[in-house]
């Protein structure tokens, strides 16, 4: 399995990449919108590279068992950069406002399944891998179904619980491999810990595949409850222009 590991790693992310650029693509309706989506795929891109790299490294590991976990910081800054990019601009929302593509977007989770096979081969904690790995599995697997029923009444409101569950499912995930890592929060001591999540190619699981599920279910829920999104001075003004 762990000739393996980084292969299975590398390819979902670059999967999840490719599949976000080519539905931005698709969703244009303006030349705007497609200069958007360009950029945004290629932010994608060097974003995942970067990540991949900053992992291979090793500088999402904690320097220190005292120290606050890397990822950590990683996921608040990506999280706030993420919603910031999406508040400011009315092009990217548009690109991302097909329920039944965001909603597939969900079956890289698939992955859990390696989250479960590394706790049987006594690599990772059961007390993270069996909540994670089953957690992402479920949402992996109901994705296209739940996709396929989402323009009914009644597919709708499985989406709405669709996306609850799988932000739950991401929320508990992340807490559980903070708090069975060595560091200051650390709660419950398990054999092995969760350390090697933090390792080259796992790492880029909480770093980069986490941040943009847990924003994609974000945008999907905001969209299915019928919210708006707070518009900045910058874009009322150039709506204004144009």
């Amino acid at each position: 399995m762990s000739s393996l590991l980084p292969l299975v790693i590398l390819l979902t992310t670059a999967a999840v990449v490719v599949a976000f650029g080519v539905i931005m693509w698709r969703a244009r309706t303006t030349e705007r919108d497609g200069w958007v989506a360009i950029v945004a795929t290629t932010v994608l891109t060097a974003w995942s590279i970067i990540t991949t790299v900053l992992a291979y490294r090793g500088l999402f590991q904690p320097p220190t068992a005292e120290s606050f976990p890397p990822i950590g910081i990683n996921l608040i800054v990506v999280l706030f950069v993420l919603a910031l990019s999406l508040t400011l601009s009315a092009s990217l929302r548009r690109l991302l406002s097909h329920q039944t593509n965001l909603i597939r977007l969900n079956v890289w989770r698939l992955l859990g399944m390696v989250f479960l096979i590394l706790m049987a081969v006594g690599q990772m904690p059961a007390l993270w891998a069996l909540p994670a790995g089953i957690g992402d599995v479920l949402v992996g697997a109901t994705a296209f179904w739940v996709a396929r029923h989402v323009d009914t009444a009644r597919g709708r409101r499985r989406a709405i619980i669709f996306n609850l569950l799988g932000m739950t499912d991401l929320i508990v995930a992340v807490f559980l491999g903070v708090t069975t890592n060595e560091g200051p929060a650390q709660l419950f001591h398990t054999t092995p810990t969760s350390a090697l999540i933090t390792r080259f190619p796992l790492a880029l699981v909480p770093t980069f595949l986490v941040p943009l599920a847990f924003t994609i279910h974000v945008v999907s829920l905001w969209q299915l409850l019928g919210w708006k999104w707070v518009i900045s001075s910058i874009e009322r003004r150039q709506t204004t222009r144009l």
